[in-house]
């Protein structure tokens, strides 16, 4: 699947996957009381893992999450009582190697990914497919399943309720509003010699993963920031050629004002009504979710666009990496 193709597929694979997830989570036993729970990842995993333990632990349950790349000598068993590993391909090297180092260390481990015959599926003890279907070289639909799995798991366990009906509907209205408001910055983004993006709080996901997929997709030079260390030095360096990316409700829109009025271009991502575009800022105002990992999924999506948009600028077809590591990932089967 080509990087577009995988953009404008997400509603109706948000649909489809929701679906097989909410079924497979019938099988899937409650957490034992005050259970530890550990999300591991890597890359986009990675900044899945860090924003769904946010969002777990706002739920009431007792989450953590580490990088699948730590030391491998770590005594990764002894940290939690339960690790869910995510891997889109379920062939992440380094993540199926830290879930087998917890065998037969008394620990239950779930694997949340679209490979189910996958080297991961097989050293987990429960499997979450996706089902999500082919994905694109830069993830697209991959991504939004995993959050939206990890969601759908995280309320399985607290006993939150939350309708994730509406979500493909509200993907597809902001992928249609993101086509505009990504057209107003684009140039100046693509202009920029840096682009920092900035969150917070379950927000962290797009920072990272945003910052991820515009190297990716479009080959920028890119930092990713959490909002309130942002404020204590590393804006420092913000000049007209730095792009800024924020997202958030918070702290963030006065950021975004901020920063746009040093000259900065900024593309700020809310919920909020009281911020409108102005000079170098220009604001996409996202629909409102039950879920904080709901409105991840919302978030990147404009991201995706600005990644593709810059892309097509520069004459990139997006279709895998230049730099290709042969140690990342496993062989299926």
């Amino acid at each position: 699947m080509r990087f577009p193709e995988g953009i404008a597929a997400q509603p109706s694979v948000l649909a489809h996957s929701a679906a097989t997830v909410r079924a497979a989570l019938e099988a899937v036993a409650p957490l034992p009381s005050r259970a530890v729970v550990a999300l591991t990842g890597i890359g986009a995993s990675e900044h899945i893992a860090r924003s769904a333990a946010t969002a777990w632990r706002g739920d009431g349950l007792r989450a953590v999450a580490v990088s699948a790349s730590e030391p491998e000598d770590g005594d990764r068993a002894g940290l939690a009582d339960v690790h869910v590993a995510l891997s889109e391909s379920g062939r992440s090297a380094e993540t199926v190697a830290a879930m087998s180092r917890t065998a037969s260390r008394g620990v239950r481990r779930i694997g949340v990914t679209n490979g189910p015959d996958s080297p991961l599926a097989a050293v987990v003890d429960e499997v979450v497919p996706l089902d999500s279907g082919p994905d694109s070289p830069v993830y697209t639909t991959g991504y939004s399943a995993t959050l939206q799995a990890v969601g759908l798991l995280g309320e399985h366990w607290s006993g939150r309720a939350t309708d994730w009906s509406a979500l493909p509907g509200l993907a597809a209205e902001v992928l249609r509003a993101g086509e505009a408001a990504v057209g107003a910055v684009v140039d100046r983004f693509d202009r920029a010699r840096l682009v920092d993006v900035v969150g917070s709080g379950t927000a962290s996901a797009t920072a990272g993963e945003g910052a991820l997929v515009l190297r990716e997709a479009a080959r920028a030079h890119t930092a990713q920031h959490e909002t309130y260390n942002y404020l204590h030095g590393p804006m420092e360096p913000l000049d007209e050629q730095t792009a800024c990316l924020v997202v958030g409700d918070g702290r963030e829109v006065r950021l975004a004002r901020d920063v746009s009025a040093l000259g900065c271009a900024t593309l700020l991502l809310t919920t909020r009504d009281d911020v409108d575009s102005d000079g170098a800022l220009q604001v996409l105002r996202l629909p409102a979710t039950g879920s904080p990992l709901a409105a991840a999924v919302l978030q990147m999506l404009p991201v995706q666009l600005l990644a593709w948009q810059l892309a097509c600028r520069r004459g990139l077809a997006v279709d895998g990496f230049r730099y290709h590591q042969d140690d990342t990932k496993l062989v299926a089967g």
